[in-house]
């Protein structure tokens, strides 16, 4: 697994479209979620947002652009030859008071049942109309930490 770090000042989020899919490769797509689905009646293709690109547009300022897209565009790592989107995933560290950290496992109706990882979901996406900025981003993993683990808690950033 690679792990990308940037030590940034700033972070500008901006929503990009879409990139066109060969027809082909949405057929084949197509193909595999219904298979997916199928084998596992739980999923659902719900919206979700992937990385569209990074750019420096300054020294210490970093330009995500993400892409609205559904659960179903991941399918497409299974279709040889084509291009999947990156996902975004926002995660919470979170120390426990013994000085561990807390991690779960994945629920056995994810595409990844029983996989270890720290707190956290896909980033949910902007009403329509709406736009992300930075002063808004911080409330995504205390939401999700607080719907996934039923504690109002939040975790230390």
């Amino acid at each position: 697994m690679d792990v990308d770090l940037f030590e940034v000042e700033r972070l500008l989020l901006a929503e990009a479209a879409e990139p066109p899919l060969p027809p082909r490769d949405a057929e084949a797509r197509d193909r595999v979620w219904d298979m997916a689905v199928r084998a596992n009646p739980s999923l659902f293709d719900g919206p979700v947002v992937a990385c569209g690109g990074l750019e420096w547009t300054d020294p210490r300022v970093l330009r995500l652009s993400w892409v609205r897209v559904t659960y179903r565009h991941y399918a497409l790592r299974r279709v040889p030859g084509a291009t999947a989107l990156p996902s975004l995933f926002v995660n919470v560290v979170q120390p426990t008071d013994d000085g561990r950290v807390l991690v779960a496992r994945m629920s056995p109706t994810t595409a990844a049942p029983g996989r270890w990882q720290l707190p956290g979901g896909p980033w949910s996406l902007p009403r329509p109309g709406r736009c992300w900025t930075g002063r808004h981003w911080p409330a995504r993993p205390r939401g999700n930490w607080s719907r996934s683990w039923g504690s109002a808690r939040p975790p230390r950033t």
